[in-house]
């Protein structure tokens, strides 16, 4: 079988996967009245600021324009044009996206009173994931997998300060993560990337690692989420989105090093 056609195949499943996560996110956090309610627990929980440390107070339009436009030269003096122009175009849409989506098409119903307007999905979230994405999808292959281990690290300290300062629900940084991911699936689902200049270092290693952090973290979100229901704890609430954005992080960051690849 083909380098492309199992690319193209990876990419029909993480492209359903993480589909699959943002709409998840979005009906069970801002749809759904008991969602509204344990995320606006994680609100209560949050000690809100204006001055975040980095990186959250990183991110600007000129900042990200600058990233997009390092990224862009380092994919074209390394793959090419094409890639290039993936991981600048795809990482634009994508924000755009998540402003048309926030600001027009996803609606926040009132379920219940004192709510707060819709912020899903995460505009912060979505510019730390598709610049992270067009990181791994720039570098040389060798060394694809040690800056995704970075990536994902970046990418997990960015959702936890936006749950930690009070800045987004954790669907929202839910749903910044999919979409963002999601739009690097299509890009591959479209015309799937090819492995050139072997395989990367560690390459099986970080992915399996990347997957097994992943999902316990997940695992230990959801538990520490239904500790926060039966002892109606927010501290508890807020530590469970915690947790399960950097399992997400990571999920997303393993399936952005294989796409990248593909594989």
């Amino acid at each position: 079988m083909s380098a492309s056609r199992v690319g193209r195949r990876g990419a029909l499943w993480f492209s359903i996967f993480w589909a699959a996560v943002g709409v998840g996110s979005y009906m069970l956090g801002v749809r759904n009245e008991f969602g509204q309610r344990a995320e606006d627990s994680v609100l209560d929980a949050a000690e809100f600021t204006t001055s975040p440390p980095p990186p959250l107070n990183l991110v600007s339009i000129p900042s990200v324009a600058v990233a997009l436009l390092i990224i862009g030269v380092v994919a074209l003096a390394v793959h090419g044009i094409r890639r290039a122009a993936v991981v600048t175009i795809v990482p634009a849409l994508a924000i755009v996206a998540s402003q048309l989506l926030k600001q027009q098409l996803l609606t926040r119903p009132e379920l219940f009173a004192l709510d707060l307007p819709n912020t899903f999905p995460s505009g912060h979230m979505t510019v730390f994931t598709v610049l992270t994405a067009g990181l791994i999808w720039a570098v040389p292959s060798r060394g694809r997998a040690l800056v995704t281990l970075g990536c994902a690290v970046l990418l997990g300290a960015a959702g936890w300060q936006l749950l930690a300062y009070g800045w987004h629900r954790p669907s929202d940084v839910l749903g910044g993560v999919a979409l963002g991911a999601l739009a690097f699936s299509l890009a591959c689902l479209l015309r799937p990337a090819t492995a050139r200049g072997g395989a990367p270092i560690m390459g099986r290693t970080v992915s399996v690692g990347l997957a097994m952090c992943g999902w316990v973290l997940v695992a230990g979100g959801v538990a520490l989420a239904l500790g926060a229901w039966m002892g109606e704890s927010p501290d508890l609430m807020l530590s469970a989105g915690q947790f399960g954005g950097i399992g997400i992080s990571a999920l997303a960051s393993r399936s952005l090093l294989l796409l990248s690849s593909g594989r």
